[in-house]
Order: C-alpha cells, then sequence, then structure tokens
C-alpha cells in the first residue's frame, strides 16, 4: 500500500522547481521528505480542462507503472501518492549519459544500461521513449538509471507486440551508443540496428529523416 501525503505540506517541503507546468503539462518539483530529495510530479494547477482529462489519465497511466517496479534499482520509485492530481516518488542524483565524456565512461556502461531494460521488460514494462536522451541517466556511483515513465506500457503476458516494442528499448540504448561510442558497437548491435531500420522503412507513422550521427560504420 503506498501511503498518501498531505497536500497542505508541500509548499514547505519544496526545495526548488524543476520544471515548470504548462497548459497541458505537471509542475515536478524537488522536495526534502524526512531529510531526503523526492521529486513531485503535480497536475494539480493546470486549467480544469486538462487537469480532469489529460492529467487523470496520466496519472492513472503511470503510478500503476511505477508500482510494477518498486524495488528495481535504477528507476525512480513510487514514494506516496498525493491525491488524484499528484504523486512523490524517489529523486536519482545523476546526469545525463550522453553528456558524460566518452573517457569517463566506466568499461561496461552500455551493458549495464541493457541490463537495467531487460529488468523493466522482466517486469512486463516497455518505456517506449529511450530515444529521449535525458530519459538514459548515469549516477554519481556509475550506475544506470532510467526516468521518465509516462509513456511506458505493461504487459500482463509476452505476444508479438510486446517483444516488438522490447525492441524499440533496445535499438534506442544501441542508436545512444553508436552516438558515445561508436568504436565499441559489436556486429551484432550494428546487424540488430540495421535490421531495425530496415523494418522501420514499413512504419505506417511518419518517419523524421535519417540523422547523420545515427550512421552505422
Amino acid at each position: 500500500m503506498i501511503p498518501k501525503f498531505p497536500r497542505a505540506e508541500l509548499e514547505a517541503r519544496t526545495v526548488r522547481v524543476l520544471r515548470p507546468r504548462t497548459w497541458i503539462a505537471p509542475e515536478v518539483r524537488l522536495l526534502e521528505i524526512d531529510g531526503k530529495p523526492a521529486v513531485l510530479k503535480d497536475f494539480k494547477a493546470l486549467p480544469m480542462a486538462t487537469r480532469l482529462t489529460v492529467g487523470l489519465s496520466l496519472i492513472r497511466w503511470e503510478v500503476p507503472i511505477l508500482k510494477r517496479l518498486i524495488g528495481l534499482e535504477g528507476v525512480p520509485q513510487l514514494l506516496y501518492t498525493v491525491d488524484r492530481f499528484g504523486f512523490i516518488m524517489s529523486f536519482i542524483e545523476a546526469r545525463s549519459l550522453y553528456k558524460v565524456p566518452a573517457a569517463e565512461l566506466p568499461k561496461g556502461t552500455f551493458d549495464r544500461v541493457l541490463e537495467l531494460v531487460d529488468a523493466l521488460h522482466a517486469r512486463g514494462v516497455v518505456h517506449l521513449d529511450l530515444r529521449q536522451r535525458k530519459n538514459v541517466l548515469l549516477t554519481s556511483e556509475n550506475r544506470p538509471a532510467i526516468i521518465d515513465f509516462a509513456a511506458a506500457l505493461h504487459f500482463s503476458r509476452p505476444n508479438a507486440v510486446f517483444r516488438f516494442m522490447c525492441n524499440v528499448d533496445r535499438t534506442a540504448i544501441l542508436k545512444l551508443k553508436n552516438r558515445v561510442l561508436p568504436d565499441e558497437l559489436t556486429e551484432a548491435e550494428k546487424e540488430q540496428l540495421r535490421a531495425f531500420d530496415r523494418m522501420r522503412r514499413f512504419w505506417p507513422l511518419k518517419r523524421r529523416r535519417p540523422n547523420k550521427k545515427d550512421k552505422i560504420e
């Protein structure tokens, strides 16, 4: 059972705003609770129309995903629900892996990122937004972390769609590896990326133009 946190105490616990709200996106604040940092995602201040539609839908979407990831190291842990418009997660002290100089990356970093992605999949969760580089982090202890599960999905049992979406997650990490450490991409990983790109030619939705930085040598 996830405990509730009183909304009346949020202001006093606020350290700073990490991301201001927009008409459709929640406010994200850094809090301090019991001497530890935590992150509030809050739709309460959105205009009523988006609060009652988009806000409620996203809360009801993301909170159950986070519940399925409780206990998994490297992802935000759900700490509290506030009300139907907000919830609080653990804060992960980290920086974007993409911004870490290649020379500072410990050996096997991307192997560990893929292991974390596989651990998500083992719980039936696919992230689906790992191409956003800000969602893949490296902690101060040089451990991988993944954040922002607003676009994630959960499958109660594996099927063809689930396996395809797992491939979407894994190839997103391999594309990141190709940008950060292209010389360490194995032949098997290169072929996996090429195969995925060939398949995407039949993508029913409009595709973005290929980025030269994603070219596989």
